[in-house]
């Protein structure tokens, strides 16, 4: 068995929360032979933010410019290098157009998500190419039920061909190791509080709610400090939350830390005291996996996949709920019985999710075809 795997761009940087993860850490255990498509791409690989309003337009300009040029360059690349007879897996929605191009027999589409669709309402042309291509997937793989609904949803595509495939965790990589040293660097001494989050600044993921709960925490736990990882990815993101932080006079008390390769991540779950991720549409969620997975009580919305990630291992609350959110921070971070009991469920809870059997799956879906 040989699969025609459609990757994309090309990279050899492992981003700790990104599509190219979650490839990575199947294709690694994969027991298939694979025949990798990849191009070189025009595009940069990390999102910018641009606060300024005449450079973002031009940038943009620029952007789709070159998405369209990339875009045809792929299809002429997997044109000439699919081979007769092979499983084609297409493992990024992002890629479905080139469906529209080429009849490609036994194929299967990952579908992460369709955020850009649902909740950001693009109706640019890539994404209407993008939306028809996954309706002409022979088989579609989806990393959570809710996704799964969605794309039932919106695409009026048959169940009985869309297949779940879960996310997971590293688990010689994530794991409890509870030590505060790498705070250090942000001198942050070990009896402060931290509250982690970990993400983009984007508006899906809520970071001027958290804002505000942790500044009314901040009235009860005087030395607490939150740590933001993750780059802002969103025109004016940054800028404004900096306005609300300075608003509520948390200069010193919100410190960001920008991106951390994935090698580093587990000191600083397993450093923090609490993570809060409170994103109002989610795809799946893999920081509240990791952090459960390192020992840390989360904190998450009650929307969206995020309940199917933490089960009842973690504390789920409406992300818009600045009150309750705060409320809750402050009962994990004071309640002994409360946090050890999250503690040990979350570690239960991460052990569920499992790259092997993701992978294990994975392979089953192509054997589908034989």
């Amino acid at each position: 068995m040989e699969i025609d795997y459609i990757n994309g761009s090309r990279t050899d940087k492992k981003f700790w929360i990104s599509i190219s993860k979650y490839q990575m850490e199947i294709v690694k255990r994969l027991n298939a032979k694979l025949n990798v498509i990849e191009y070189n791409s025009l595009m940069p690989l990390r999102s910018d933010s641009y606060e300024n309003k005449s450079l973002k337009f031009i940038t943009d300009i620029g952007k789709k410019t070159l998405k369209t040029i990339d875009k045809y360059r792929y299809i002429h690349t997997v044109k000439n290098e699919v081979k007769e007879g092979n499983i084609k897996h297409i493992t990024s929605q992002g890629f479905a157009y080139i469906l529209n191009s080429i009849k490609l027999e036994n194929n299967i589409v990952t579908c992460y998500d369709i955020i850009p669709w649902v909740y950001d309402k693009d109706r640019s042309s890539i994404w209407k190419e993008n939306m028809k291509g996954l309706g002409l997937a022979d088989i579609i793989i989806t990393i959570s039920k809710f996704s799964k609904e969605e794309i039932m949803k919106y695409l009026d595509y048959p169940e009985e061909r869309i297949r779940i495939v879960y996310p997971a965790v590293d688990h010689s990589i994530y794991y409890e190791n509870r030590d505060k040293k790498i705070l250090s660097k942000l001198n942050i001494s070990n009896d402060q509080k931290v509250v982690l989050y970990v993400g983009s600044e984007t508006s899906r993921q809520n970071v001027p709610v958290l804002i505000k709960a942790f500044a009314q925490l901040k009235k009860k736990i005087p030395g607490i400090k939150m740590v933001k990882i993750g780059e802002s990815q969103g025109y004016r993101g940054r800028e404004n939350i900096l306005k609300l932080i300075k608003d509520f006079h948390l200069q010193e008390d919100v410190i960001f830390v920008g991106y951390i390769p994935e090698e580093d991540m587990p000191k600083w779950y397993n450093a923090a005291d609490i993570l809060v991720y409170p994103c109002a549409y989610a795809g799946f969620g893999l920081p509240p996996l990791e952090a459960m997975a390192c020992g840390t009580p989360v904190i998450t919305s009650n929307t969206t996949s995020l309940p199917e990630v933490v089960g009842d291992a973690g504390i789920m609350i409406d992300p818009q709920d600045i009150e309750l959110m705060a409320d809750k921070m402050h009962d994990v971070l004071t309640n002994d019985t409360l946090k050890d009991n999250m503690i040990n469920k979350g570690l239960k809870r991460a052990k569920i999710f499992n790259w092997d059997k993701s992978a294990h799956k994975t392979l089953n879906i192509y054997r589908e075809f034989l």
